[in-house]
């Protein structure tokens, strides 16, 4: 049984129960139908790139106050026993990254808030307080695997020491470059082809029972 150093998750859908804070906050904002939604569907009929598509959204939050964006992002909804997971992982010393093609407004909230090693996603401009419009693209929806490698060799991890967490095909590389993968509430049958297993649930905590026979961790055990 191989002993894994680094366990890889993708945020948004995985970890929030929202499929993309990019939408959830166009909600939230009244922008989302028949405006934001317009250029999500232009990007799936291939009409404009990831890049364009990224930037036209950016965009439509320009001067909103980051105090604003970080008040509507509190609220985004998260799953059960996303703590309770973290310090199972965290109890046999594996590091805990996210790769996220979201924001990193909510990656750096995650991290901190849940003690992460290491998080990585896409930077709105901001100038003053005030967003800017413009977006600094870390993080590719479907090529997180060069982030796979930064993480691998901060924390000298090989492949078969690695475990990935997702739930999207953008998700695929994480799950082709680690050594034992898990499909969350999995959206496609391709990463569900992929992982290792799946687990259906609205509750991150139900992971463990899986997880034990491969990572030959006791469960914590609450008095």
């Amino acid at each position: 049984m191989p002993a894994y150093k680094l366990a890889l998750f993708d945020l948004d859908g995985t970890l929030t129960k929202e499929r993309s804070a990019w939408e959830y906050i166009h909600r939230r904002l009244g922008v989302w139908d028949g405006y934001a939604e317009k250029y999500q569907e232009a990007f799936l009929r291939g009409e404009i790139t990831y890049d364009r598509f990224c930037r036209l959204d950016a965009a439509i939050w320009k001067g909103m106050k980051v105090s604003d964006l970080e008040r509507i992002l509190q609220d985004i909804p998260l799953y059960e026993g996303v703590e309770d997971l973290l310090q199972y992982l965290r109890s046999g010393g594996i590091k805990l990254g996210i790769i996220s093609s979201g924001l990193t407004i909510l990656s750096e909230r995650m991290k901190k808030k849940f003690d992460f090693d290491y998080a990585v996603a896409n930077e709105l401009g901001v100038t003053d307080g005030l967003l800017t419009g413009e977006i600094k693209i870390n993080v590719h929806y479907d090529q997180k695997g060069d982030w796979v490698r930064d993480a691998q060799s901060q924390f000298n991890a090989r492949q078969e020491e690695i475990l990935a967490i997702g739930d999207s095909t953008g998700d695929i590389d994480m799950f082709q470059m680690a050594g034992l993968s898990i499909a969350f509430n999995p959206l496609s049958t391709r990463l569900e082809s992929l992982a290792t297993f799946s687990v259906y649930s609205m509750d991150l905590r139900d992971l463990i029972p899986s997880l034990i026979p491969h990572l030959g961790i006791p469960e914590i055990r609450k008095d």
